[in-house]
């Protein structure tokens, strides 16, 4: 059966990002003599972003996260469910230990007005329904000032954003030491999307167990030398491990959602004057509760 022709260009862009995680050549020799290795994968995997774009069309982006995710993960658990407004503007912001970790949290939110903050990746922008529920970023500041400026005005029309505390992959919490410590790379754009929105209301989330044991102590890690190539790369090894062999590997993430906190409730807990120091002590708070409930692997 011939491939679906929408697929096979999200297909050769996912072999791309394959290559950038690997620290190696987007094009040239390389991708031309091993591409074709891949190729089984990344088929796979834009076959299922196709599934999920209609999704988004059809049954809104938090159904269609909770289809994906089904693919690859299974006996998902959450705590704090009952903290998720029904309505109103909501900034919820989370660690980002990667794969599906985005998935996690849309798929708790029941609210198809979420948008989320992510990278410019290709696979994602070429989805023209997924596209429309997110703010994509790259390194140019007048792009980035932008972006934040659709943010805070979907705040101020009672809109939810999604975003990544540290905009990096931090260290899966259940595996990996320095999760706590990543907290402290945490974005100032929260003090500005709360100075200009201030009606909107701040969820905090902790998601872990997106990572594999195996995959975290995989020798391929030695392929890499700064600690955040090293999680890019186990991302993607795990993802090419279940598009390569279905069963094989399936996650089974935790999520803990706090309850929601006002901008006066957040100021009056800051000794410095920035909100953003007075999320970073909650955030450790219920990372170690999280923790406690959840344990590690």
């Amino acid at each position: 059966m011939e491939m679906d022709p929408e697929a096979k260009v999200l297909s050769a862009s996912l072999v791309g990002e394959v290559f950038k995680a690997l620290g190696l050549p987007e094009h040239g020799w390389a991708r031309r003599a091993f591409a074709p290795l891949f190729s089984l994968a990344t088929d796979r995997f834009s076959t299922i972003g196709l599934t999920f774009d209609r999704l988004c069309r059809d049954d809104g982006f938090p159904n269609a996260a909770q289809w994906a995710l089904s693919n690859w993960c299974q006996n998902i658990r959450v705590r704090g469910t009952e903290n998720i407004p029904p309505e109103g503007p909501l900034l919820v912001v989370s660690n980002h230990p990667g794969t599906y970790d985005m998935l996690v949290v849309a798929s708790q939110m029941k609210r198809n007005d979420l948008r989320i903050f992510a990278t410019n990746i290709p696979f994602l922008m070429a989805l023209p329904n997924a596209c429309r529920h997110f703010f994509f970023v790259d390194s140019d500041p007048y792009a980035r000032m932008t972006r934040a400026r659709d943010a805070v005005r979907h705040l101020r029309g009672r809109g939810v954003v999604l975003l990544q505390g540290t905009g990096l992959i931090d260290p899966d919490p259940a595996v990996s030491e320095g999760a706590s410590q990543s907290l402290e790379g945490w974005s100032r754009s929260v003090d500005l999307f709360l100075s200009l929105a201030p009606n909107t209301r701040v969820l905090l989330s902790v998601v872990s167990h997106v990572v594999s044991l195996a995959w975290a102590r995989s020798p391929l890690t030695w392929l890499r030398r700064q600690p955040i190539d090293k999680r890019r790369l186990v991302e993607f090894g795990q993802v090419l491990q279940q598009m390569f062999l279905p069963g094989s590997l399936y996650l089974s993430p935790r999520l803990s959602l706090a309850p929601p906190v006002s901008v006066e409730t957040l100021r009056s807990e800051s000794v410095s004057g920035r909100l953003l120091s007075a999320l970073i002590v909650r955030e450790n708070k219920l990372l170690e509760e999280h923790l406690a409930a959840f344990g590690k692997p």
